[in-house]
């Protein structure tokens, strides 16, 4: 898969892929937390039987894109300033934005401070703030201490290129080496800064400044993001619609492509997109 580098707002190189079918129509795809934009390749290629253009993005800090040491490069609103420049780099109107997991977080951020600049949006298994930040959850100040600490004495490994997630079709929420692919194509010092801005993540009172037709898309069996979260972004994002997936878990961008598709397909023919 042959891509490129597009500048950013802030200097960062994010690589990204393009296909373009019809310059009418675009999705753009985020993909989660430690994952790259080849983790959509099977519905990418889908929609692009359907003569529809995508670009999937490698996130900063992910797959090819530009890393720093530094915690601020990390910030979401950061990730989202990615997004909406590169949407100005290839000069698209109205695209849909589709997230999944963090990539979800960075739609919601991008579509509330940036109300224009799309069509409508798809979250796949996401949420408006980390899911290890709860009620009954480990406590903040813990966590911020630990990563810190972390950050300053881990070795920076990493493995470069992307993952090949051909291999973990079929795992669970929690798998060890899907984990571990994770982390260390992502660099674990990368990892470890993103953790560290994700502790103070609440993005709650983004939700009702969301006013574009969202599709909501969630696994019933997602133990990261259970499906009451969904049911709350539903709640709170006016033009909302949400579609439970039986017995799908976390990974329904690997495990679950036909599902997708087809509830992707039938909210974009609804918007008149198809």
């Amino acid at each position: 898969m042959n891509g490129q580098y597009f500048t950013s707002f802030d200097g960062a190189k994010i690589y990204y892929h393009k296909t373009e079918k019809d310059k009418n129509r675009w999705l753009i795809f985020l993909h989660g937390f430690g994952g790259d934009l080849t983790a959509w390749k099977k519905e990418r290629a889908y929609f692009s039987k359907l003569g529809i253009s995508s670009i999937a993005m490698d996130l900063r800090g992910h797959g090819l894109s530009e890393r720093s040491e530094k915690e601020d490069f990390y910030k979401l609103e950061n990730f989202a300033k990615d997004v909406k420049a590169l949407i100005e780099e290839e000069k698209i109107k109205d695209p849909v934005i589709l997230g999944h997991c963090f990539g979800g977080m960075v739609a919601i951020y991008f579509q509330a401070k940036f109300p224009h600049q799309s069509k409508a949006l798809v979250l796949v298994d996401t949420s408006f703030k980390p899911p290890f930040i709860s009620p009954h959850g480990i406590p903040q100040v813990f966590l911020k201490h630990l990563f810190c600490l972390l950050i300053k004495v881990v070795p920076n490994i990493k493995l470069y290129g992307h993952s090949d997630f051909d291999q973990f079709i079929g795992t669970p929420d929690i798998d060890l080496k899907r984990l571990l692919s994770d982390i260390l194509h992502t660099s674990l010092k990368s990892y470890l800064l993103l953790c560290d801005q994700l502790i103070k993540l609440d993005s709650k009172q983004l939700l009702s400044k969301i006013n574009v037709p969202t599709l909501i898309i969630e696994g019933t069996e997602d133990s990261i993001f259970p499906p009451n979260i969904a049911e709350y972004l539903h709640q709170r994002i006016k033009k909302s619609e949400l579609d439970l997936i039986e017995e799908a878990n976390h990974i329904l961008v690997l495990n679950n492509p036909q599902d997708l598709e087809k509830s992707i397909t039938q909210f974009l023919k609804k918007i008149h997109f198809i």
